[in-house]
């Protein structure tokens, strides 16, 4: 059996993927009107930086499947109120869900994914035993498990995979965004003026952000602790 090539960096079909994944959950807050873009756990940039991107690909890997994804909000007032850090792939332009340029983390983010993959005990030389096949499925399903890892890593401990330069503001006793919707003028020792509450309430609808903040009208409800989760 012919293994099929991979992909070690972003193709321009990853963005359906995924949109297609949640478009009939009611309950993802990308549809109840939080902000989010979708994210390259293992990035492109991080693959290249490893050395091992083009060998990783010839046994099948694909950094734009679904098990490598993860929607990510991209407003600070979406972080702020999910509790998890923002992606920005914009940095301070205008917020665009499906328009932007993923990869533009800090350089540590991609550093820490090359590492990462280095250090991953894959069965990539000719010396390793069992037939491709079989060495093609341990490959995929190490590299899955490292993406479930580092989406833990960039909700629980932003510091080891952080998305921008304020990714530690959004974590359980961060300030959140700070009454702001700008990373450049972010304050981390500023609190939330709504004490992170952003849910959009129609009756008081000045309640839900800040003097100063864009109106979001987030209405996805918090009922338990927000997770990320891969593929969503």
């Amino acid at each position: 059996m012919v293994i099929t090539q991979g992909n070690s960096a972003k193709d321009s079909k990853y963005l359906k993927r995924i949109k297609d994944a949640i478009e009939h959950d009611e309950t993802h807050p990308r549809n109840n009107g939080v902000k989010m873009q979708a994210h390259h756990i293992i990035s492109g940039e991080g693959m290249r930086l490893s050395g091992m991107g083009k060998k990783i690909q010839k046994f099948g890997y694909d950094i734009n499947l679904l098990p490598n994804l993860s929607f990510i909000p991209c407003t600070l007032q979406g972080a702020c109120y999910l509790g998890v850090q923002p992606h920005r792939g914009n940095h301070d332009a205008k917020i665009d869900q499906d328009n932007y340029v993923d990869d533009r983390e800090p350089v540590s983010y991609h550093e820490m994914v090359a590492i990462a993959i280095q250090s991953l005990d894959l069965p990539m030389s000719k010396d390793c035993p069992g037939d491709k096949l079989s060495k093609q499925q341990k490959i995929i399903e190490e590299l899955d498990r490292l993406s479930k890892k580092i989406l833990n890593l960039i909700q629980m401990k932003p510091a080891e995979a952080p998305l921008t330069k304020i990714a530690l503001s959004f974590g359980k006793n961060g300030s959140g965004c700070s009454g702001t919707d700008s990373v450049v003028t972010h304050r981390k020792d500023q609190p939330c003026p709504v004490d992170r509450h952003h849910l959009h309430d129609p009756d008081k609808p000045d309640k839900s952000q800040g003097k100063g903040q864009k109106t979001e009208r987030i209405t996805y409800v918090l009922s338990e602790k927000f997770r990320l989760r891969v593929g969503r």
